[in-house]
């Protein structure tokens, strides 16, 4: 029995047509099945070399080539393959069947260069997908030394549309696995968040697959943040220098970002470089783009944010496929995170209404109770005073402990109605930056706090908590250091800024660069009026960022 060859190719004793008809109902992946119909062709007219021409989406030029009969040595000394030109950008301008006995007495000819194996007959027929060119099959170098026949050009003619059935099931079949794969994403990200996963991370895992699924070379997850309806940030990114993008602004007015999110329809964008910010403040943001042109924006919501993917400029940029299985994701995930978000809501409340209920019969039982007890005691303590002075005074020792007791509770009250179940003070949030960011590295972390840190509006506290993250993981990962102080210090006179200075023990940071993480935290310092220095030496380097405190 004769075992079965690659998919889509023919076994040996098959014929070539019946190959392309098992490749069409295969529904293979498409490069294999691309692989096996140039091996088929090769095979039903004896010839030497086979290739498939594919063509780029808009049908004007060729993009690629899938070859058959070149050993690993022949690209290497051939150095580039063909691009199209000659006698194969003839067939792209004309998709007929073309047949030539000798290649190179062609009109058309440009010849081949240094170190291509010799080619003479050629045979050449386009492969459509329904009624679109899809590419150009090109057959050279009959075994048999003479030119091709009529007959070998009906049966790649046969074969070519028998090869269209079968590009088509695998491109179906590729995308329906792209819909399966991201459905599956949407899916997770949805279960995610709302079995109580919190927010920040299920986004980070959410960017990373949609930069796989979506094959972009960067992606981001842009977030309106309370008080700044200007802009929206960067919270969670995935891609070369994801850290550099996280907590970027990008401004609304004059950008692609923004007219998407204000729209609330996606978008694909040629060249994300056209019309750039043009907002000063996000000069990192427009330098983090420069190396990429394909782009595809989709937005998450006018409450939540917006989703950004990017290509590279010498890969093939993104297609309407593309934003639709995008679109499709972030509508599922908007919904989960506005479900996510209303169930943290209704938690909240159910808390403050135990904490209120609490609160309640504190004060009405347990400390009416105790009120009473302590009273009774005053009466027998002062009944006692001149029978028993030692126990009167015992007595009213007791008095004076209840009444302190019932002080804290009423103080534990009060807190239960302000609403303590706030999230953590911006103090401890540091704590647990400095924490986090030093744990396990060997560096010692010292950790200091002066003025009131709770009354910074969110925009600067959010900005605040990124710059010590970078500054202490720049540190942890560069400097070297043995110890690292951080200071954080709000000025007590309403027209004090804010002060935040990192120091360490090491080496120092490596060169400031305009795509580094400082630039970053310069340009946060600059939104907020103020700026960042930085000062290194023998013993090591200190960090200085400062801005106004805002008023109001």
């Amino acid at each position: 029995m004769t075992p079965p060859g690659p998919e889509g190719a023919p076994t040996a004793g098959e014929p070539a047509l019946a190959a392309a008809v098992r490749a069409a109902a295969a529904g293979g992946r498409l490069e294999a099945t691309l692989h096996g119909i140039v091996e088929a062709a090769v095979g039903a007219v004896d010839a030497t070399y086979g290739a498939l021409g594919v063509l780029t989406p808009d049908g004007r030029q060729l993009d690629r080539f899938v070859i058959v009969g070149l050993d690993e040595s022949d690209p290497a000394r051939i150095g580039q393959l063909p691009e199209g030109a000659g006698v194969l950008g003839l067939m792209v301008d004309h998709p007929a069947p073309l047949r030539l006995d000798d290649l190179g007495t062609h009109a058309g000819s440009v010849g081949f260069p240094l170190g291509h194996p010799p080619m003479h007959s050629l045979l050449g027929v386009p492969v459509c997908v329904r009624d679109a060119v899809f590419g150009h099959l090109y057959l050279t170098g009959k075994r048999t030394g003479g030119p091709f026949t009529d007959a070998d050009e009906e049966a790649v003619l046969a074969l070519a549309g028998a090869a269209g059935l079968a590009i088509e099931n695998a491109r179906l079949a590729e995308s329906a696995e792209r819909r399966r794969a991201w459905v599956q994403a949407a899916t997770e990200v949805s279960t995610a968040l709302l079995s109580g996963a919190e927010p920040d991370a299920v986004l980070a895992t959410m960017v990373t697959r949609v930069a796989a699924l979506s094959d972009a070379d960067r992606a981001g997850v842009l977030v309106a943040q309370e008080g700044d309806a200007g802009a929206l940030t960067i919270v969670a990114a995935a891609g070369p220098a994801a850290q550099d993008l996280e907590g970027v602004r990008v401004p609304l007015e004059h950008t692609h970002v923004g007219r998407v999110h204000r729209s609330g329809v996606g978008e694909l964008v040629e060249d994300i470089n056209d019309n750039p910010v043009l907002d000063r403040h996000a000069a990192v943001a427009v330098e983090l783009i420069r190396d990429y042109r394909s782009a595809v924006i989709v937005p998450l919501g006018p409450s939540l944010g917006t989703i950004v993917c990017l290509r590279a400029r010498d890969r093939e940029p993104f297609d309407t496929e593309d934003l639709d299985a995008l679109s499709a994701f972030a509508a599922q995930a908007a919904v989960a995170l506005e479900l996510a978000r209303s169930q943290r809501r209704e938690r909240r409340l159910q808390v403050q209404a135990d904490r209120d209920r609490i609160a309640r019969d504190l004060h009405d039982h347990v400390v009416q109770r105790l009120y009473a007890t302590a009273l009774a005691l005053d009466r027998v303590g002062r009944a006692l005073e001149d029978v028993d002075p030692y126990t009167a005074q015992r007595v009213e020792r007791s008095v004076d402990e209840l009444d302190a007791t019932i002080a804290q509770i009423r103080s534990s009250i009060f807190g239960l109605r302000d609403g303590e179940s706030a999230p953590a003070g911006l103090g401890r949030r540091l704590a647990d930056v400095v924490r986090l960011g030093t744990e396990g590295s060997g560096v010692r972390p010292d950790l200091r706090l002066r003025g009131d840190l709770d009354g910074l509006p969110p925009t600067l506290t959010a900005d605040l908590l990124a710059v010590v993250r970078e500054l202490v993981s720049n540190v942890v990962r560069h400097a070297g250091a043995t110890r690292v102080a951080v200071t954080v210090d709000v000025g007590e006179d309403p027209g004090a800024g804010v002060c935040l200075v990192v120091a360490d023990d090491g080496r120092g940071l490596p060169a400031v660069t305009v795509r580094s993480g400082l630039a970053n935290l310069a340009e946060r310092a600059a939104w907020h009026g103020g700026r960042m220095s930085t000062v290194g030496g023998p013993a090591g380097t200190e960090v200085t960022w400062t801005v106004p405190r805002p008023r109001g």
